[in-house]
């Protein structure tokens, strides 16, 4: 009975073993997302990785100039396409979440002209997926996105696949975004313009304010933050508000 026991642990002893092999045998052969098999792999994902990254760092700037928008919005100063905040005593500051699906889309856009579809690799053969829209998530001091772009690489006998891809940027924009939503707060509270409230706002997280005016009763309001620097440039946030 004993001996009878003792053959079947080293029976299931022998397959598990037989399996851990298997799996260390087949995994070269396998090209999990972030893990090239090969160094020719390797060289297209870092060109993706590149591109992603330049292209976040481009719309997050691009996003602060027009106040939120990859694009300027409809309610825009006629001029400079300033995003209005306040018009018509009516709060139009976006929600984050429309910033972050604004963010989406412009890195989505951006990546495909940054690859221009792989032209620099004609040795290669490269089956494109689509590029589901990436995931992107504000936080007070920096911005994640993540990138499902399936795509399979061959070249003579070799193929490969990479699909996921993610990058950040330190940019404060959560910080900035909050102050400027706890003054245009505060505008509909004293209803009408108070200048110490986004002092007050600003100096708090470290940030450099200034405004102008556009028109007779329009301000234009620049909000710095020298600590979110990529490149030596400084990331800067725009908007207007409409005053009675």
């Amino acid at each position: 009975m004993k001996r009878g026991q003792l053959t079947i642990f080293i029976i299931i002893a022998i397959l598990i073993i037989a399996v851990v092999a298997l799996f260390f045998v087949f995994r070269g052969n396998l090209n999990l997302p972030g893990k090239p098999a090969s160094p020719e792999t390797a060289e297209i994902q870092n060109f993706v990785q590149e591109c992603l990254d330049e292209s976040l760092e481009k719309v997050v700037f691009r996003i602060g100039e027009n106040g939120g928008y990859y694009s300027p919005p409809k309610i825009s100063t006629t001029l400079l396409e300033v995003s209005y905040y306040i018009k018509d005593n009516k709060n139009l500051m976006p929600a984050k979440e429309k910033i972050q699906e604004e963010i989406s889309n412009g890195v989505s856009r951006e990546l495909i002209l940054c690859l221009e579809d792989f032209a620099q690799f004609p040795e290669y053969e490269i089956t494109k997926g689509k590029i589901n829209s990436p995931e992107v998530i504000i936080e007070p001091d920096r911005i994640l996105v993540d990138v499902n772009y399936p795509l399979t690489i061959t070249r003579e006998n070799s193929k490969s696949k990479l699909g996921n891809f993610n990058s950040e940027v330190p940019v404060r924009l959560g910080i900035v975004y909050d102050a400027v939503a706890e003054f245009i707060g505060e505008e509909f509270k004293t209803e009408g313009f108070c200048m110490t409230c986004l002092a007050e706002k600003v100096l708090e997280n470290d940030l450099k304010v200034s405004y102008s005016n556009y028109d007779e009763r329009t301000y234009l309001f620049i909000i710095e933050d020298p600590q979110s620097k990529i490149n030596e440039n400084e990331f800067v946030y725009i908007f207007a508000n409409e005053y009675s």
